[in-house]
């Protein structure tokens, strides 16, 4: 499935057995991991790429995740399930993995292939999928969840369910309200100001215990945020009162 292992170069078997070290994962078939890091741009000089590969680590990728997602506490909601999940497998988060792992500089690439694509978030992101392919073919499910949990999921603190930016205003306030066990917010939209094209959204969010808040944006999702936002900050105010 790999290259032929007696075909890797020593220099670039010594460098792939380093890299191996690293990942935490011992090769049985290191020409899995040499795959995983040549581009397409070598076709011509009859080497396999790491395309295919990158298929099904992207595949175990979201499904780990997913899996991961699912078990933290407290429970993230289900309409936000999706949308953490998106954002912890995107490009720019496994390409910081690619730079940390340095796999851009064990990539194989041929001549067409530019200095400026070579780093790119793209291709970068690419490295990590296919890395992780090689990595649950050689090793199976345990070996490529391990990757997973200690390269894409590390910076997730115990028993927190996203990194800053994945949990907004709407998520920490529900999670106050499961807290505290006062029910959910309820969203309701107060009005529609402006033309079709330029239209503002006025949002108010409620609690059980008759706190509220309002919001206003171009968007009704993110007036519903400022809204959240805003009663949080009352909260946490009362709360130091």
């Amino acid at each position: 499935m790999g290259s032929r292992p007696d075909r890797i170069r020593e220099a670039r078997r010594r460098q792939l057995e380093e890299l191996a070290g690293r990942l935490r994962h011992p090769f049985e078939d290191i020409g899995l991991l040499d795959r995983a890091l040549c581009h397409a741009s070598t076709g011509n000089e009859g080497k396999l790429n790491y395309e295919r590969l990158e298929f099904l680590g992207d595949a175990f990728l979201n499904f780990a995740v997913a899996e991961a997602l699912f078990q933290q506490t407290p429970e993230i909601p289900e309409g936000q399930l999706t949308e953490t999940r998106a954002t912890l497998v995107s490009r720019k988060p496994l390409a910081a993995v690619a730079r940390q792992l340095e796999l851009a500089s064990h990539l194989e690439t041929g001549k067409g292939l530019r200095d400026a694509e070579r780093a790119s978030e793209r291709i970068l992101a690419d490295l990590v999928e296919a890395v992780l392919g090689a990595i649950l073919l050689d090793g199976g499910v345990r070996a490529a969840r391990s990757f997973v949990k200690r390269f894409i999921l590390a910076k997730l603190p115990e028993g927190e369910t996203a990194t800053e930016p994945v949990i907004d205003a709407k998520t920490r306030l529900l999670h106050h309200c499961q807290r505290h066990k006062i029910g959910q917010p309820r969203y309701e939209l107060l009005e529609t100001i402006g033309l079709q094209h330029d239209q503002e959204f006025r949002v108010v969010v409620k609690l059980t215990t008759g706190a509220s808040s309002e919001g206003r944006a171009r968007t009704k999702r993110a007036a519903e945020k400022l809204a959240a936002e805003s009663l949080l900050a009352q909260l946490a105010a009362g709360q130091k009162a």
